[in-house]
């Protein structure tokens, strides 16, 4: 029987425990996964974020899956002439950002939690002022390398305090689902935009799966949060501003999402960093090669051509919303944070 602990941190509602035993990441840690019925939220106890981690992962050469395709599409961004527009069509998340940008006057921008800088370089390519911001100063030194000195390593915090950093538009992609305290980073980075500014982000989308699915997202402590369209209705809610989500489905027309992500049921890599998880020899040869996610590509662009339509058209696994000031320009003050 589901046993009622603390209130959930995004809306307030009454949490249950809805797993007991989730499997870790990292062999052999296990997590408990709590259940919020009234704004659909998860969330991973402990909920830690793990260096050792992200350590493990990024010492697995080219990646373990999943991560891989960043760094295809990072070595591949920097070879095109309008890298803005491949990495939208290879990506759903990249092109939700786009088309959410599109439709602002937006002129600078901060992408916070770049990872390996490529969207920041794709954005200042596409004539954006663009910016970016980690925690990890190993990533930002792999991304000055690659692309530039438009990248700082710091965290939100650091930058409330220069008045100079403000923003029209704020890019979080895949980020809030690995954080500690979601709410309190997006109500300081809300703190960073200026007057009729808005924040874009996207994340893995629980309503997509339906609300009796199990954790399908990346296993903790990599991500810590599975967040639903009510959970990102409840932020906005908590930030004072609203929230609007992108519409899927003219991407979904060009790519059908015809196959879910499914999140494995063990654990992905064992004590000593090693890859537990075991591919086909076609796949894996695939990954190794550094072609696996363009071969995706090219099948699903060609099941868009001939008709084939997804699970949904306008949701799809990956959920992207723009959060905006009210009318009034305000953002959170330091002391709703």
């Amino acid at each position: 029987m589901a046993i009622e602990v603390n209130a959930c941190e995004i809306c307030g509602g009454a949490l249950t425990c809805a797993a007991a035993d989730l499997p870790g990441y990292l062999a052999p840690r296990v997590f408990t996964v709590f259940d919020c019925a009234r704004c659909h939220t998860m969330v991973a106890s402990p909920k830690t974020v793990d260096e050792s981690v992200y350590d493990a992962i990024y010492k697995l050469p080219g990646g373990p899956p999943g991560y891989d395709r960043n760094l295809q599409l990072a070595r591949e961004a920097k070879r095109k002439v309008d890298p803005l527009t491949y990495l939208a069509s290879r990506s759903d998340a990249f092109w939700a950002v786009d088309r959410a940008l599109a439709r602002t006057r937006a002129r600078t921008v901060l992408e916070i939690g770049c990872g390996l800088g490529h969207l920041t370089y794709a954005l200042r390519k596409a004539g954006y002022e663009a910016s970016a911001i980690d925690l990890s100063a190993e990533a930002v030194e792999a991304a000055r390398a690659a692309f530039g000195d438009f990248y700082r390593a710091g965290s939100v915090e650091s930058l409330l305090s220069e008045p100079l950093m403000r923003f029209d538009a704020i890019v979080m992609v895949e980020v809030v689902e690995h954080l500690e305290a979601p709410l309190d980073v997006l109500k300081g980075s809300m703190r960073l935009l200026n007057p009729g500014g808005c924040l874009i982000l996207t994340t893995p989308n629980r309503t997509y799966f339906g609300y009796d699915a199990a954790w399908t997202t990346d296993l903790p402590p990599v991500h810590l949060w599975w967040f639903s369209e009510p959970s990102l209705e409840a932020v906005a809610r908590a930030l004072n501003c609203s929230v609007s989500f992108i519409d899927f489905s003219a991407y979904s027309a060009r790519f059908p999402q015809v196959i879910g992500y499914t999140s494995p049921r063990d654990h992905m890599l064992d004590e000593s960093g090693r890859l537990i998880r075991r591919e086909n020899a076609l796949v894996s040869s695939a990954r190794r090669l550094g072609i696996l996610h363009e071969a995706h590509w090219f099948a699903t662009s060609a099941l868009g051509r001939v008709g084939v339509r997804g699970h949904t058209e306008a949701r799809r696994s990956t959920m992207a919303a723009t959060l905006s000031l009210n009318p009034s320009g305000r953002s959170p003050s330091a002391t709703d944070c």
